[in-house]
């Protein structure tokens, strides 16, 4: 069925699902992937390699069956009614953003850019102390969602809602970055955080769009997966739909606006909210002239 507009008003979109007075602004209605309810996963671990096997192995290089739902992405933008204590993710500005080209150039991004990040992250969160763990610079390919066959330059936006750990995933990133100092962290107040913002605005290709981790059945709706490398295996969470999910995007985001979410809880189990799912979706409002999605994302380790 045809769409007559991209742009819908929320207080219509959900008009069958709530009356919440709190929806206000636009959305757009768009798709996006998520783990299928196969029942191959009550005893096999959703996984994915990040290399090519050996044809003789008989390994596929995933067992992910992916299935594709529509859903309402609501802009978050100068709503009130979302904290991150509660939905588990926040926007924080940059005092300064790194020019455009400068992303390019690692020293920059480590030495100039991470620290203001780690700062903004910091201070939004209240936190003792902020530590990046990793970062990630993606630049869309032009024919990107389409395969071309040969591997891309630099890493493609991530279509399929998840979240970054598990907490046992987040124990071993702990340990494996701290070593023996690792324990001491872990006996405190902590969470790995993701901080995501566009090197170009505003940005309207393949925005990230987070989901409020209470509108997630997590004991239903989410599940561990691996990714694995050739000498080593991170837990990540895999996410199925679930109807009583509720999607946000930061329209028009600009590089200095840090969305930062929750990836994992050192209260987990206890935490109703111990991360985020999250990924990018084709927005409909794009058009011929808007720039493609280039993006970088710092995985961070934030203590009280």
């Amino acid at each position: 069925m045809a769409i007559d507009a991209a742009t819908i008003a929320v207080d219509a979109a959900d008009k069958a699902a709530t009356t919440d007075s709190a929806n206000k602004g636009s959305a757009v209605l768009g798709k996006m992937h998520f783990l299928a309810r196969d029942p191959k996963y009550a005893h096999e671990k959703p996984y994915t390699l990040r290399y090519t096997p050996a044809p003789e192995s008989g390994i596929p290089q995933t067992n992910i069956a992916r299935v594709e739902h529509a859903i309402v992405f609501h802009d978050w933008r100068g709503r009130n009614d979302l904290q991150y204590e509660e939905c588990g993710f926040g926007l924080a500005k940059l005092d300064e953003a790194l020019p455009y080209d400068d992303f390019a150039d690692s020293s920059q991004i480590e030495g100039v850019h991470a620290p203001r990040v780690l700062q903004a992250v910091r201070s939004a969160l209240g936190a003792a102390s902020a530590e990046l763990v990793d970062y990630v610079v993606r630049r869309r390919h032009a024919a990107w969602p389409v395969s071309t066959g040969e591997p891309y330059a630099f890493q493609q936006p991530a279509s399929r809602a998840h979240i970054d750990h598990t907490y046992a995933g987040a124990v071993a990133v702990i340990k494996e970055a701290h070593g023996d100092a690792a324990e001491e962290v872990l006996s405190r107040r902590w969470q790995l955080v993701n901080a995501w913002h566009p090197l170009k605005g505003p940005l309207v290709d393949w925005p990230l769009a987070v989901c409020d981790a209470r509108t997630v059945d997590f004991a239903r709706d989410t599940m561990a997966g691996d990714v694995v490398d050739r000498h080593q295996v991170f837990e990540n969470t895999q996410v199925h739909f679930g109807d009583k999910q509720k999607w946000y995007y930061l329209q028009h985001q600009m590089p200095d606006e840090v969305v930062f979410f929750k990836n994992a809880d050192s209260r987990e189990p206890e935490s109703a909210t111990p991360g985020v799912p999250h990924a990018a979706f084709d927005n409909p409002l794009t058009t011929d002239e808007d720039f493609r999605r280039e993006s970088i994302e710092m995985r961070i380790l934030v203590v009280w």
